[in-house]
């Protein structure tokens, strides 16, 4: 090849790689521009209360056992208000934070639209997201789908959503079986009814689908130590204050701290020292997950270990501490609200703010426990544990056993009443000797 062949050659090259990198770099900008707004297409979702709880657990309920009868069952129905939708929607993104959804029903079918309220960025400050879904009577089909100033086939939605839980089930199609179990949407003034039939072997499926997001080997066994650390400590004997949960939180933590020391990791001992807890002072439920437990594993401990001379404190306390290891913290705390909001139904124990503020301290705890920055601090702090105030909010004043009607009265979980009493819990956490920096 000729000289100047060569430099045209290295030339084109030149040019094709200067535009490659190019579109590196500006098709994401160019991308965020276009999905991302100035203003919230969803300003607030709907209301929440424990009519809201109540009738979310029985929609899901009725759902999964339409799904779950015999392939030769008849189709089941489900009809949803306008109201159902929203309500249903309000406690799925309470968690959340960023997000707000609404729901609307009207001669066009059903719109679902979703807000995200996005981190500081030059391009926008929110994300909003509209889906709709025509009546149809052959098979779900998304008929719009709007993402910002993006307009797409519906079909990319549905197509990703089937691929996901295909691919969370690997040689399963769960995914394309479920969108293929919805029948029919029909419309009528402002209520859905959605038509579907069961799909094969969904107990089986959902059971799989655990299975699938269990924690690894290597992290199952270095729960089951922490477990069987925790039946030693019960062996020794009920004196030295093993009936309350500073004492299992203090010896727990004393051997994450010697064996942070060997492994150099203080935030994987110390989430591996919270799901053994869940599992020995809460329900082995949790092992569904987490795979730790096996013949050998001595029984659990949930007889008389309280927090605040109070059994059912110590559960909401490590119930919440795993749940915020296994998820967010807002997730861990909507389902907090949830059980209470259920608790305000008639024969519930009503709704309780001494509960919610275990629920709160637990998550607190677990954010704290498992952070890189004060993983070795806590172990610093627990000697101490025995002392709940060290950990442990005062419930001193908290009101607890509300009713639904009073609840209600007072205006729910978004009123005045309900905000004034969580500030509350929260600059007591914040109070606490275990937070302070040392």
């Amino acid at each position: 090849m000729s000289a100047s062949g060569r430099q045209k050659r290295f030339g084109f090259w030149r040019i094709s790689l200067i535009l490659f990198v190019l579109a590196v770099i500006f098709l994401p900008i160019g991308l965020l521009s276009a999905i991302s707004d100035s203003r919230p297409l969803v300003t607030e979702s709907a209301k929440i209360d424990s009519n809201s709880a109540i009738k979310a657990r029985r929609i899901a309920k009725q759902f999964y056992r339409g799904l779950m009868r015999p392939a030769s069952a008849p189709s089941s129905r489900i009809t949803l208000s306008e109201t159902d939708l929203n309500e249903v929607l309000a406690l799925a993104v309470r968690g959340v934070r960023a997000a707000k959804a609404r729901a609307r029903i009207d001669s066009a079918g059903l719109t679902g639209s979703i807000t995200l309220h996005l981190p500081q960025n030059p391009f926008g400050d929110y994300i909003n997201v509209t889906a709709n879904i025509e009546p149809f009577r052959d098979g779900l089909k998304v008929s719009k789908l709007i993402v910002g100033d993006l307009k797409l086939s519906g079909r990319i939605l549905l197509g990703i959503a089937e691929s996901l839980l295909n691919r969370a089930l690997e040689g399963e199609t769960l995914g394309t079986e479920l969108l293929a179990a919805i029948e029919s949407l029909a419309v009528n003034s402002s209520q859905v009814t959605v038509v579907y039939h069961p799909v094969s072997n969904f107990r089986h499926k959902v059971n799989r689908l655990k299975e699938q997001v269990q924690f690894g080997e290597n992290d199952s066994q270095l729960v089951r130590n922490y477990y069987q650390q925790l039946c030693t400590f019960r062996q020794q004997g009920p004196s030295g204050g093993h009936g309350a949960l500073g004492a299992y939180l203090s010896h727990v933590f004393h051997y994450a701290q010697q064996r942070s020391l060997e492994s150099g990791q203080a935030a994987e001992e110390n989430r591996a020292a919270l799901l053994a807890l869940a599992l020995f002072l809460g329900s082995n439920k949790f092992d569904t997950l987490i795979g730790a437990l096996d013949n050998s594993s001595c029984r659990p401990a949930r007889g008389n270990i309280g927090l605040a001379n109070r059994n059912d404190l110590r559960l909401h306390f490590v119930f919440s501490a795993a749940l915020q290891v296994m998820s967010s913290s807002g997730v861990s705390f909507s389902i907090g609200e949830f059980k209470e909001l259920l608790d305000t139904e008639r024969g519930g124990s009503g709704f309780s703010f001494v509960d919610l503020a275990a629920d709160r301290a637990g998550i607190r705890f677990a954010e704290f426990a498992v952070d890189e920055g004060s993983a070795r601090q806590l172990h610093k702090v627990a000697a101490e544990f025995a002392k709940e105030a060290v950990f442990f909010p005062s419930i001193s004043g908290l009101p607890e056993g509300i009713r639904q009607q009073e609840f209600e009265r007072q205006g729910g979980i978004e009123s005045e009443f309900y905000k004034k009493h969580l500030a509350t819990i929260e600059q007591r956490i914040d109070r606490l000797a275990l937070y302070q920096t040392p």
